[in-house]
């Protein structure tokens, strides 16, 4: 079976392999490593191209990349109109079109690709605009649309999504938003909305019992073995509750506790906007106790995990999964999280899961404390075991390939 999967966004254009991180690359990239030792499908990857990507790719011989190369006008256009927007429409989310031009042409690439290439099956990875690429290519085979996020526009393709073949998503929620008549690509027949739940790389994300090398990776961040360390891993958006976090800590009034705050406005971008600015200026009274680590390349996140006494991502958004928290609990760290989208999905009765109500700082405040106080080794191994059997890379190919089916 001959399967392209097609992957562009105008949020930074992350290429697989996943070279500059992307939570959506990393999960093709998972497929692609599987696929390329047990040779499921004879896959094709169109992907924007990177040079460091192009390099990795190397790894997986009997994975066929096929690379879209904006011009350089192309990518001064990107540029121009990300500059633009922080500079000017300053409320809008300026990182979603930080790569719009190269979206648009990698929409016209990969309907060009389709032409020339006979392919069983087609799947387009999360975006909306990539329908564009069925429509424009008059593509008549079967097809299939992978959700990672909750489709908030159709842009003008909604027959393109009524007429895949299936619908995977990355949880029930997800599933039962687009089988609503309020989506704007819906409603989606039921039969055809299929859940895939994410997966994470868990011979990466594992506990570490050396507590000497815990110590060396907390002496990195002038970080005591006294010390009680919170993390929090993700974007430094509002929708991500670092606020909240923040908050709680002070709240604490505990001296000992110690924040790690991993993330960047975008992955390995070095940008602030105005919600960054009013997160250092909610740190400067606790200042001391906070350390802001910028962006950590993925396989260093492990490390941030294992040495956090409990890691707090109280999503405030409907997140539609939750990886980050499935990635603290593979390292057997407590978590704290919040009732999000399909966030409970994924975390069962392996996590402290809240309301988003007024009360939440208080709650997470009040959970942290208890953590601090009680550690439960034994629901902690359970957490990991649940992660390894139902989130792992093994059986995401297969989970994928069955969906296919």
């Amino acid at each position: 079976m001959k399967v392209a999967i097609f992957l562009a966004d105008s949020n930074g254009g992350y290429p697989v392999p996943a070279s500059r991180g992307g939570a959506v690359s990393t999960l093709v990239e998972h497929l692609v490593k599987e696929n390329n030792h047990k040779q499921l499908f004879d896959m094709d990857i169109i992907s924007i191209y990177d040079k460091k990507a192009e390099k990795i790719s190397h790894q997986y011989p009997n994975i066929n990349f096929i690379w879209i190369k904006p011009p350089k006008i192309i990518s001064f256009l990107d540029k121009l109109c990300f500059d633009f927007i922080r500079t000017f429409f300053k409320k809008k989310k300026a990182v979603s079109y930080k790569t719009l031009f190269s979206l648009l042409y990698s929409v016209v690439a990969s309907s060009r690709i389709i032409k020339k290439n006979h392919y069983d099956k087609v799947v387009i990875e999360n975006n909306i605009p990539m329908a564009w690429v069925i429509k424009l290519s008059h593509y008549k085979g079967e097809y299939y649309y992978h959700f990672h996020n909750i489709p908030r526009i159709n842009a003008r393709c909604r027959e393109v999504f009524q007429n895949c073949t299936a619908i995977l998503c990355v949880s029930k929620y997800v599933a039962k938003q687009i089988c609503m008549t309020e989506n704007p690509i819906g409603p989606i027949q039921q039969s055809k909305a299929k859940v895939v739940y994410n997966c994470i790389d868990t011979d990466l994300f594992r506990p570490l019992n050396d507590e000497r090398r815990k110590q060396k990776i907390r002496d990195k961040y002038g970080i005591s073995k006294e010390d009680k360390v919170v993390c929090f891993v993700g974007r430094l958006s509002e929708e991500k509750g670092i606020d909240k976090v923040l908050q709680a800590v002070k709240q604490a009034e505990d001296k000992k506790i110690k924040i790690l705050i991993v993330g960047s406005y975008m992955h390995n971008i070095d940008v602030k906007d105005e919600y960054q600015v009013k997160l250092h200026r909610l740190a400067e009274s606790i200042k001391d106790q906070v350390i802001f680590t910028g962006y950590i390349a993925q396989d260093e996140i492990p490390k941030i995990y294992q040495i956090s006494d409990v890691a707090i991502l109280p999503s405030m958004w409907d997140e539609p999964a939750g990886l980050t928290m499935v990635e603290a609990m593979a390292c057997k760290a407590p978590v704290i999280t919040t009732v999000s989208g399909g966030i409970p999905e994924y975390m069962k009765e392996y996590a402290i899961v809240l309301k988003r109500d007024k009360h939440l700082v208080e709650n997470i405040c009040k959970e942290m404390k208890q953590i601090f106080e009680i550690k439960d080794s034994e629901k902690l191994e359970k957490s990991v075991e649940y992660v390894k059997h139902h989130f792992s890379t093994e059986t995401y190919l297969e989970k994928f390939y069955d969906a296919l089916q």
